[in-house]
């Protein structure tokens, strides 16, 4: 279970953070709402080891998360995407994915993939067709449309093997074909694969499709919500979020 314990984050005299607490649930979706500063991304740079928090504890696995780094948080098995997406765009599809198998840290993209073997080109095609860029498989990442860039970043999540994954915005700036994809592509996750997923989203009809709870932050802190009709109907949501 990913415990998120008394977190406090402040920016100099701005506090953003102020004593969020919360569980994530296995096969479950959790999506993170509030307005622009709410500490959103802070927390997930939190929760990955690219901030520290100022007090508070993040527990995943018996294991204390706040001192260790993003490549230690990653090898336990917390993986993300990012808003700047972050694939290596002058390389493939299927090169992107492959990289990315098994928390691979320590390979490098010019000794010409030479360490893996049939078995790894297979799960990676798997993979690819998981996240529907079969035909994209050795398109450039940067020849790609940005909706399919998206679902690589996820490809590369999967390709990672981690229990948990953050996902940051994953339908922001998407056309409505990838918006479906990437939907169908959630709900199979949390479900078939039994993960974790905490998710960043402002759109509210994803929000309604994906969530089986709401964590809303607001003025620093969390408010946690059972399903979509409590959130919406909470007056603090009404006053500062859906106004």
């Amino acid at each position: 279970m990913l415990k998120v314990i008394n977190i406090y984050k402040s920016f100099g005299e701005q506090k953003i953070l102020d004593g969020v607490s919360f569980e994530l649930e296995k096969g479950k979706v959790y999506t993170l709402v509030g307005g622009n500063g709410s500490g959103k991304t802070t927390l997930f740079n939190i929760i990955t080891g690219f901030l520290k928090a100022d007090s508070g504890t993040i527990e995943y696995k018996n294991h204390v998360l706040n001192r260790k780094s993003p490549v230690e948080i990653n090898k336990l098995g917390i993986t993300r995407t990012f808003q700047d997406l972050r694939i290596i765009k002058n390389i493939s599809v299927r090169e992107n994915i492959l990289l990315a198998l098994n928390r691979n840290h320590s390979v490098s993209i010019f000794k010409e993939f030479k360490y893996f073997n049939k078995e790894n080109y297979e799960k990676v095609d798997e993979i690819i067709e998981k996240v529907s860029l079969t035909k994209e498989k050795d398109s450039l990442a940067d020849e790609i449309s940005y909706g399919q860039q998206k679902l690589l970043t996820i490809g590369c999540c999967l390709a990672n093997d981690s229990e948990v994954l953050l996902l940051d915005e994953p339908i922001a700036g998407i056309d409505k074909d990838n918006y479906k994809k990437i939907k169908s592509l959630i709900e199979s996750i949390s479900k078939e694969h039994n993960k974790y997923i905490l998710q960043i989203e402002h759109n509210l009809d994803f929000i309604i499709e994906t969530s089986h709870h709401i964590i809303f932050l607001n003025a620093g802190k969390d408010f946690i919500f059972e399903d979509y009709n409590s959130f919406i109907n909470d007056e603090n949501v009404k006053s500062f979020y859906l106004n």
